[in-house]
């Protein structure tokens, strides 16, 4: 069964962060596919990032994702841009939102 989840940060360079995006490396395309991700999608408003992730084994993709050098690469180039607050201990990710309701 997979899991939802949702994360919030802010970016120093919200126009750089958005054209980026457009076109993510297709090495990390495939690196979140192959990790199980199902979805990925990333909201931007203003300086704030809203991203919501559904994901086979979240803690698993993210070692798997941690371990891979295009994703340390990936995450070096965009280590000064992001603003992150709480972050989750064991995947150095931003600490995911509290999930209150879903319409299923």
């Amino acid at each position: 069964m997979s899991r939802r989840l949702c994360h919030v940060f802010r970016v120093r360079d919200p126009e750089k962060y958005a054209t980026e995006h457009a076109t993510v490396w297709p090495e990390i395309d495939e690196l979140l596919r192959s990790i199980g991700f199902k979805g990925y999608d990333i909201y931007l408003h203003g300086d704030l990032v809203i991203s919501f992730i559904e994901v086979e084994d979240y803690e698993a993709a993210a070692e798997r994702y941690n371990a891979n050098p295009d994703a340390v690469a990936w995450e070096e180039h965009w280590g000064d841009q992001l603003i992150v607050g709480e972050v989750e201990e064991g995947t150095g990710w931003p600490m995911p939102l509290r999930h209150v309701w879903s319409l299923d």
